[in-house]
Protein backbone atom coordinates (compact mmCIF):
# COMPACT_ATOMS: atom_id res chain seq x y z
CA UNK A 1 0.00 0.00 0.00
CA UNK A 2 2.62 1.96 0.62
CA UNK A 3 4.52 2.24 -2.57
CA UNK A 4 1.12 2.76 -3.63
CA UNK A 5 0.72 5.76 -2.10
CA UNK A 6 3.98 7.13 -3.35
CA UNK A 7 3.31 6.55 -7.08
CA UNK A 8 0.41 8.71 -6.41
CA UNK A 9 2.50 11.09 -4.32
CA UNK A 10 4.92 11.57 -7.56
CA UNK A 11 2.70 12.34 -10.39
CA UNK A 12 2.05 15.94 -7.65
CA UNK A 13 4.86 17.69 -9.16
CA UNK A 14 3.85 17.42 -12.89
CA UNK A 15 0.49 17.72 -11.86
CA UNK A 16 1.43 21.01 -9.06
CA UNK A 17 3.53 22.07 -12.61
CA UNK A 18 0.79 21.95 -14.73
CA UNK A 19 -1.76 23.78 -12.76
CA UNK A 20 0.31 26.57 -11.63
CA UNK A 21 1.31 27.15 -14.86
CA UNK A 22 -2.55 27.47 -16.53
CA UNK A 23 -3.28 29.72 -13.24
CA UNK A 24 -0.01 31.35 -13.34
CA UNK A 25 0.85 32.42 -16.45
CA UNK A 26 -2.43 31.92 -18.61
CA UNK A 27 -5.04 33.42 -15.87
CA UNK A 28 -3.16 35.88 -13.83
CA UNK A 29 -1.03 36.74 -16.61
CA UNK A 30 2.13 37.00 -14.47
CA UNK A 31 4.33 35.64 -16.87
CA UNK A 32 6.50 36.91 -18.05
CA UNK A 33 7.01 39.07 -14.95
CA UNK A 34 6.52 42.69 -14.57
CA UNK A 35 9.52 44.49 -15.31
CA UNK A 36 11.55 45.73 -12.27
CA UNK A 37 11.91 49.19 -13.89
CA UNK A 38 8.36 49.47 -14.27
CA UNK A 39 7.01 52.26 -13.07
CA UNK A 40 4.91 52.38 -9.29
CA UNK A 41 2.10 53.50 -11.58
CA UNK A 42 2.49 51.17 -14.30
CA UNK A 43 2.40 48.48 -11.79
CA UNK A 44 -0.84 49.48 -9.86
CA UNK A 45 -2.60 50.58 -13.42
CA UNK A 46 -1.55 46.45 -14.45
CA UNK A 47 -3.28 45.32 -11.20
CA UNK A 48 -6.34 47.57 -11.50
CA UNK A 49 -7.38 46.79 -14.95
CA UNK A 50 -6.01 42.63 -14.59
CA UNK A 51 -7.63 42.57 -11.01
CA UNK A 52 -9.67 39.98 -11.56
CA UNK A 53 -7.57 37.22 -13.14
CA UNK A 54 -4.83 38.37 -11.11
CA UNK A 55 -7.11 37.45 -7.76
CA UNK A 56 -8.57 34.33 -9.46
CA UNK A 57 -4.92 33.38 -11.03
CA UNK A 58 -3.17 33.28 -7.53
CA UNK A 59 -6.06 31.84 -5.30
CA UNK A 60 -5.91 28.90 -8.29
CA UNK A 61 -2.12 29.12 -7.82
CA UNK A 62 -2.42 29.10 -3.98
CA UNK A 63 -3.97 25.97 -4.05
CA UNK A 64 -2.02 24.56 -6.74
CA UNK A 65 1.12 24.58 -4.99
CA UNK A 66 -0.05 22.60 -2.14
CA UNK A 67 -0.38 19.27 -4.65
CA UNK A 68 3.55 19.60 -4.13
CA UNK A 69 2.81 18.02 -1.07
CA UNK A 70 2.39 14.67 -1.48
CA UNK A 71 5.22 14.99 -4.15
CA UNK A 72 7.91 16.45 -1.55
CA UNK A 73 7.13 13.46 0.84
CA UNK A 74 8.05 10.81 -1.83
CA UNK A 75 11.14 12.24 -2.30
CA UNK A 76 11.71 12.11 1.03
CA UNK A 77 10.69 8.46 1.54
CA UNK A 78 13.09 7.58 -1.60
CA UNK A 79 15.97 9.46 -0.51
CA UNK A 80 15.35 7.57 3.05
CA UNK A 81 15.67 4.07 1.21
CA UNK A 82 18.79 5.11 -0.26
CA UNK A 83 20.01 5.82 3.32
CA UNK A 84 18.52 2.53 4.63
CA UNK A 85 17.48 5.34 7.97
CA UNK A 86 16.71 8.70 8.53
CA UNK A 87 19.64 9.71 8.11
CA UNK A 88 21.62 13.32 7.26
CA UNK A 89 20.18 13.17 3.35
CA UNK A 90 16.44 12.30 3.98
CA UNK A 91 16.26 14.79 7.05
CA UNK A 92 17.56 17.52 4.91
CA UNK A 93 15.25 16.32 2.10
CA UNK A 94 12.43 16.92 4.97
CA UNK A 95 13.53 20.85 6.13
CA UNK A 96 14.03 21.82 2.62
CA UNK A 97 10.55 20.25 1.21
CA UNK A 98 8.93 22.01 4.12
CA UNK A 99 10.03 25.56 3.12
CA UNK A 100 9.40 24.51 -0.53
CA UNK A 101 5.72 25.11 -0.36
CA UNK A 102 5.62 28.36 1.68
CA UNK A 103 8.03 29.79 -0.61
CA UNK A 104 5.15 29.93 -3.51
CA UNK A 105 2.68 30.89 -1.11
CA UNK A 106 3.62 33.76 1.21
CA UNK A 107 5.04 35.22 -1.95
CA UNK A 108 1.84 34.93 -3.52
CA UNK A 109 -0.38 36.35 -0.29
CA UNK A 110 1.70 39.49 -0.79
CA UNK A 111 0.65 39.97 -4.57
CA UNK A 112 -2.80 39.08 -3.36
CA UNK A 113 -2.70 42.09 -1.11
CA UNK A 114 -1.28 44.41 -3.75
CA UNK A 115 -4.10 43.26 -6.12
CA UNK A 116 -6.50 43.40 -3.20
CA UNK A 117 -7.41 47.45 -4.05
CA UNK A 118 -4.89 48.74 -6.36
CA UNK A 119 -6.85 51.92 -6.79
CA UNK A 120 -7.46 52.58 -3.72
CA UNK A 121 -3.56 53.24 -2.39
CA UNK A 122 -0.89 55.06 -3.20
CA UNK A 123 0.98 53.63 -6.30
CA UNK A 124 4.30 53.65 -4.54
CA UNK A 125 2.76 51.12 -1.81
CA UNK A 126 1.65 48.80 -4.99
CA UNK A 127 5.49 48.25 -6.20
CA UNK A 128 6.63 48.30 -2.93
CA UNK A 129 4.25 44.72 -2.65
CA UNK A 130 5.22 43.91 -5.81
CA UNK A 131 8.80 43.92 -5.35
CA UNK A 132 8.62 41.89 -2.45
CA UNK A 133 6.77 39.57 -4.52
CA UNK A 134 8.96 38.89 -6.98
CA UNK A 135 12.19 39.61 -5.04
CA UNK A 136 10.49 36.19 -2.72
CA UNK A 137 9.09 34.30 -5.85
CA UNK A 138 12.43 34.75 -7.70
CA UNK A 139 15.10 34.93 -5.02
CA UNK A 140 14.32 31.96 -2.98
CA UNK A 141 16.38 29.46 -4.72
CA UNK A 142 18.57 28.18 -1.73
CA UNK A 143 16.09 24.96 -0.71
CA UNK A 144 16.04 23.92 -4.39
CA UNK A 145 19.44 23.94 -4.52
CA UNK A 146 19.79 22.16 -1.39
CA UNK A 147 16.87 19.42 -2.57
CA UNK A 148 18.97 19.32 -5.99
CA UNK A 149 22.30 18.45 -3.74
CA UNK A 150 20.53 16.17 -1.76
CA UNK A 151 19.23 13.70 -4.79
CA UNK A 152 22.63 14.38 -6.32
CA UNK A 153 24.59 13.08 -3.23
CA UNK A 154 21.79 9.96 -2.89
CA UNK A 155 22.47 9.07 -6.59
CA UNK A 156 25.91 8.61 -6.42
CA UNK A 157 25.63 6.81 -3.25
CA UNK A 158 23.24 4.63 -3.68
CA UNK A 159 23.83 0.82 -3.29
CA UNK A 160 19.64 -0.46 -3.36
CA UNK A 161 18.40 -3.33 -5.21
CA UNK A 162 17.07 -2.58 -7.45
CA UNK A 163 18.84 0.81 -7.05
CA UNK A 164 16.06 3.81 -6.28
CA UNK A 165 18.19 6.71 -8.31
CA UNK A 166 20.68 6.39 -11.28
CA UNK A 167 23.94 7.92 -11.35
CA UNK A 168 22.69 10.18 -13.96
CA UNK A 169 20.19 11.19 -12.00
CA UNK A 170 22.60 12.45 -9.84
CA UNK A 171 24.44 14.31 -12.51
CA UNK A 172 21.49 15.97 -13.95
CA UNK A 173 20.58 17.33 -10.47
CA UNK A 174 24.06 18.78 -9.97
CA UNK A 175 23.08 21.02 -13.28
CA UNK A 176 20.03 21.79 -11.72
CA UNK A 177 21.46 23.31 -8.99
CA UNK A 178 23.73 25.49 -10.90
CA UNK A 179 21.30 26.54 -13.43
CA UNK A 180 19.14 27.89 -10.20
CA UNK A 181 21.88 29.76 -8.44
CA UNK A 182 21.56 32.83 -10.37
CA UNK A 183 17.86 33.35 -9.14
CA UNK A 184 19.95 34.21 -5.70
CA UNK A 185 20.64 37.45 -8.07
CA UNK A 186 17.51 39.41 -8.01
CA UNK A 187 18.26 41.47 -5.09
CA UNK A 188 21.31 42.63 -6.15
CA UNK A 189 19.93 43.53 -10.22
CA UNK A 190 17.12 45.69 -11.18
CA UNK A 191 17.88 45.07 -15.02
CA UNK A 192 19.12 43.06 -17.35
CA UNK A 193 19.98 39.17 -17.33
CA UNK A 194 20.22 38.84 -13.48
CA UNK A 195 16.91 40.69 -12.80
CA UNK A 196 13.82 38.92 -11.68
CA UNK A 197 12.99 39.29 -15.05
CA UNK A 198 16.54 38.00 -16.76
CA UNK A 199 17.21 35.17 -19.25
CA UNK A 200 19.69 34.25 -15.82
CA UNK A 201 17.80 34.72 -13.14
CA UNK A 202 14.26 33.67 -14.51
CA UNK A 203 13.90 32.26 -18.16
CA UNK A 204 16.85 29.79 -17.72
CA UNK A 205 15.95 28.70 -14.39
CA UNK A 206 12.22 28.45 -15.10
CA UNK A 207 13.01 25.96 -17.73
CA UNK A 208 15.50 24.15 -15.81
CA UNK A 209 12.52 23.88 -12.94
CA UNK A 210 10.73 22.68 -15.35
CA UNK A 211 12.37 19.68 -16.52
CA UNK A 212 13.76 19.13 -12.97
CA UNK A 213 9.98 18.60 -11.73
CA UNK A 214 9.66 16.31 -14.85
CA UNK A 215 12.87 14.38 -14.56
CA UNK A 216 12.03 13.77 -10.73
CA UNK A 217 8.65 12.75 -11.41
CA UNK A 218 9.60 9.93 -13.80
CA UNK A 219 12.55 9.10 -12.13
CA UNK A 220 10.10 8.19 -8.81
CA UNK A 221 7.76 6.57 -11.06
CA UNK A 222 10.36 4.44 -12.16
CA UNK A 223 11.99 3.13 -8.88
CA UNK A 224 8.54 2.39 -7.37
CA UNK A 225 7.59 0.33 -10.50
CA UNK A 226 11.02 -1.73 -10.14
CA UNK A 227 10.67 -1.87 -6.23
CA UNK A 228 7.09 -3.47 -6.65
CA UNK A 229 8.17 -5.87 -9.27
CA UNK A 230 11.13 -6.54 -6.92
CA UNK A 231 8.81 -7.63 -4.16
CA UNK A 232 6.13 -9.65 -6.08
CA UNK A 233 8.37 -12.83 -6.47
CA UNK A 234 8.59 -12.85 -2.53
CA UNK A 235 4.85 -12.19 -2.26
CA UNK A 236 4.07 -15.41 -4.43
CA UNK A 237 6.33 -17.50 -3.14
CA UNK A 238 5.21 -16.48 0.71
CA UNK A 239 1.83 -17.17 -0.48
Amino acid sequence: MDLKLQRIGAWGGIAMLALFFVFFMLIAKLIPPLSPTASAQDIADFLTVNKLRVRVGLALSLLAACVALPFLATVCLRVRRVEGKWGVLSVTQIFAGVIFVPGFLFPMMVLSAAAFRPEHRDPQITQALNDVFWLMFVGIVGTLVVQALVLTTASFIDRTEPATFPRWFGYLNAWYALLALPGGAVMIFNEGPLAWNGVFAFWIPLVAFSAWMIAVTVVLLRSISAEQAAQQPSAVAAS
